[in-house]
């Protein structure tokens, strides 16, 4: 009964200690947001409400994406705080070894990951959908929405004194494919009807090949190739669905069959779930490491060294999986291998110093 006493007193300290870290981050994060949101609406009526409100909506994605880190200092806080306390002693007193308060820490990191990635990580991409949607009416460039259905990837696009709705069967690198564009004037009334096999967009003004003109009650009109003016681009157009982070991770499975339904490839959510899956692996394994490191390190050395090896472990970690990702990303690597290459990493490097774990 001891045991279990002192697991529920290091589990709520250690609650205390994240939870301290989270509401620092999530001010320096508020701060450093809010500045950047003022300068993008600083023309806009009642700019600094907006600002707030997108700073509000996209503040948890990025508390969200810098979580791991959050994870280790507070484990590393935590550390700091029983040092110097010396209640690692009276832990010891009372039978917990090192590796046990490891374990406790661990597991414990380990479920409140698969609460963030089931709970918390849905509920920050509802609000950062709710984010793009809101900036995208606030920016001038809210004359372009772009969505895939069953039927194909559609396009609202305003050029000129037109409103463009476009319809395509597939993407396949710089082409659209089965083109059908309904072009209206600004009062919605029907100007003309344009269908093509297929369009190169490598740049705004695409090239549509065999394009057939309907307007009014004309005769149809043949065209070999049509240069037709868009707001899009090939770059433009791939960047509108790789945007993941403004998906459930419910959702991200049904938008993977609607992207293999227009041929875009959908390594990239295969990329991301994965990256999803290992979270609770990976918050888990950076506290491990932080346990070790702390618990191989002289416990008189002051506050400031414990914060140094804080940053330089979280910096290596970001780089190693930075790395990895972008392997990942530019498909050097495969999806599996570049997310749980560096957890195989960190597992080994924490089994070393597991070893070393001084009992003393």
């Amino acid at each position: 009964m001891i045991i279990k006493t002192y697991q529920k007193y290091i589990i709520k300290n250690y609650l205390v200690c994240l939870a301290t870290i989270l509401l620092v981050f999530f001010a320096l994060i508020f701060i450093l947001n809010i500045f950047e949101e003022i300068s993008f609406l600083k023309d806009k009526n009642n700019s600094f409400y907006y600002s707030i409100i997108l700073t509000l909506l996209n503040t948890p994605y990025l508390i969200y994406e810098i979580s791991p880190f959050i994870f280790l200092i507070s484990a590393q806080y935590f550390y700091i705080n029983i040092f110097e306390n010396d209640e690692i002693d009276a832990f010891k007193k009372f039978g917990l070894s090192n590796f046990k308060i490891m374990s406790i820490i661990s597991i414990s990191t380990f479920l409140l990951g698969i609460f963030v990635i089931t709970i918390f990580y849905n509920f920050s991409a509802e609000l950062k959908h709710f984010y793009y949607d809101l900036k995208n009416k606030l920016s001038e460039e809210n004359k372009y929405l772009a969505a895939v259905t069953n039927n194909g990837l559609w396009l609202k696009d305003e050029n000129n004194d037109n409103i463009n709705f476009i319809n395509a069967e597939k993407l396949s690198d710089n082409y659209l494919e089965n083109i059908s564009i309904t072009v209206f004037s600004k009062d919605f009334e029907l100007i003309k009807n344009i269908e093509s096999e297929k369009a190169n967009i490598t740049n705004f003004v695409w090239v549509m090949e065999n394009a057939v003109i309907y307007k009014d009650n004309l005769p149809k009109k043949n065209i070999e190739k049509l240069n037709f003016k868009t707001n899009f681009d090939k770059e433009k157009l791939y960047n509108l669905f790789s945007n993941l982070y403004s998906i459930s991770i419910w959702n991200l499975f049904n938008y993977s069959k609607d992207r293999n339904l227009i041929n875009f490839s959908s390594k990239q959510i295969v990329f991301h779930l994965n990256k999803l899956y290992s979270y609770p692996f990976y918050v888990a394994l950076m506290t491990l490491l932080s346990s070790v490191v702390m618990l191989n390190l002289d416990r008189k050395r002051n506050r400031i060294f414990f914060i140094t090896v804080a940053v330089l472990i979280s910096v290596s970690i970001y780089f190693v999986r930075f790395i990895f990702d972008t392997l990942g990303e530019t498909k050097d690597l495969s999806s599996f291998m570049s997310i749980w290459l560096p957890i195989i990493f960190l597992t080994i490097i924490t089994s070393f110093g597991l070893v070393r774990i001084n009992e003393k």
